[in-house]
């Protein structure tokens, strides 16, 4: 199957993505964005038994591979039934509910099956194709025929769908597919110009996001991409967040524990610092694992922490900062506390952050230490301080916190 179609034929893959989503009620598209959607089905506006009729509907007609026209049938069906009071025009509803879901979980099922390591060996090139509308977007007619590894960076931004409506399409290749056709394999991805754009105005859940050049907000990710991607935090571009909100800790930290001088590391690649760090929690590069936090919740601890988003690019170095990985390791195995905080991301843009802190004598420091590790939906900071200046900055920073958790010192 060369696309996904009205009535096209369905396969394994794209079915079992769709069926492993978790439905989701919200009040607008905002509630849930990009990679979100890989694991969660919404209908904006749609709850309780609207959402699961429609649910079970869809997950129906891609299985069965059935049309927007009998699909229309059935959300007639439940808009009699269940009196749904919906926005906008039903045959544009319809389309939207239809067609983005079934799109979205072919393209979904074709990444699962391009990331079979055996398919990777003989094929591991990507190729964009347009998909030929009579009125083209600009920037996607501009992206047909380019050729790339398919683990280049570009890809998790660039893959189709790319827009509400769009039918471009992405084929893997050979090598002698490559030279068979006449293309040629680029040695870098197009530079990525990313555009600021405030969504979702006339509702209740506005959002401003960056998104690639060209590509509708929603739809810079790659669908079906791994829950171990789309749920590690990236490293941020910021060296740390403020809080914002009333001050509600006051009391101290617990006291500063003793830290053996082995736990400040010296390698030599960045490499070995992130492999260092993983091994802390019985994972290692390419091999995940999941850890439960003193606060009871889970964190998914892998290689993706130290990976820029975008670029792929390892972010390790920092100031000298890169000793300090086993004692933030330390820091969120066995905190002082953890805490949760509003941070502002942008202008007048809050978001939430968890917050895990530590400190530490560390053996021939004359100082202590306290680290940080704040972690949010912007992606994650580590902090380690030394002096009282920069130890009371990051305390005060505390103070406007929800604790979830603290150590005993008992």
């Amino acid at each position: 199957m060369a696309s996904a179609a009205y009535g096209s034929l369905p396969f394994a893959e794209q079915i079992a993505f769709f069926r492993q989503k978790v439905s989701v009620p919200t009040s607008a598209w905002t509630d849930v964005y990009a990679t979100e959607h890989n694991h969660a089905f919404m209908v904006a506006g749609a709850r309780g038994e609207v959402l699961a009729d429609l649910r079970a509907a869809v997950d129906r007609f891609i299985a069965e591979g059935r049309t927007i026209e009998e699909f229309r049938q059935e959300f007639d069906d439940i808009v009699a039934r269940t009196g749904w009071a919906y926005n906008g025009g039903r045959n544009w509803r319809t389309r939207i509910i239809y067609e983005t879901n079934l799109r979205q979980s072919y393209h979904a099922g074709r990444e699962a099956q391009m990331a079979d390591p055996t398919l990777r060996k003989a094929r591991p090139y990507g190729l964009y194709r347009h998909g030929g509308s009579a009125e083209p977007r600009p920037d996607h007619l501009a992206w047909d025929g380019i050729v790339l590894p398919l683990d280049d960076p570009w890809w998790d931004t660039h893959t189709p769908q790319n827009g509400w409506g769009c039918t471009c399409k992405k084929f893997t290749l050979s090598a002698r597919d490559v030279k068979r056709m006449g293309l040629k394999v680029l040695d870098q991805a197009p530079p990525v110009e990313w555009e600021e754009r405030t969504v979702g105005t006339r509702g209740p859940s506005p959002r401003t996001v960056r998104v690639p050049k060209g590509i509708d907000p929603g739809f810079e990710y790659r669908p079906g991409i791994g829950r171990i991607e789309a749920m590690t935090p990236r490293p941020a571009g910021s060296s740390h967040l403020p809080a914002v909100g009333p001050t509600r800790i006051t009391d101290p930290l617990p006291r500063p524990r003793p830290a053996p001088s082995d736990r400040r590391i010296q390698r030599n690649t960045e490499e070995e610092y992130i492999e260092a760090f993983l091994a802390e929690f019985g994972a290692s590069p390419g091999s995940p694992v999941y850890y439960r936090d003193k606060a009871g919740d889970l964190l998914l601890i892998s290689d993706q922490l130290f990976r820029q988003r975008g670029t792929g690019k390892l972010k390790v170095l920092k100031r000298g900062r890169e000793q300090d990985v086993l004692l933030l390791a330390d820091t969120i195995k066995d905190p002082d506390e953890i805490l949760i905080q509003e941070v502002e991301i942008g202008p007048g843009i809050i978001s939430m952050q968890k917050v895990y802190l530590a400190q530490f004598t560390v053996e021939g420091e004359a100082d202590p230490l306290l680290a940080v590790f704040e972690t949010g939906r912007w992606g994650w900071v580590g902090v380690t301080a030394y002096g009282p200046d920069s130890i009371n900055k990051l305390l005060k920073n505390r103070e406007k916190g929800v604790r979830l958790y603290r150590r005993s010192e008992e």
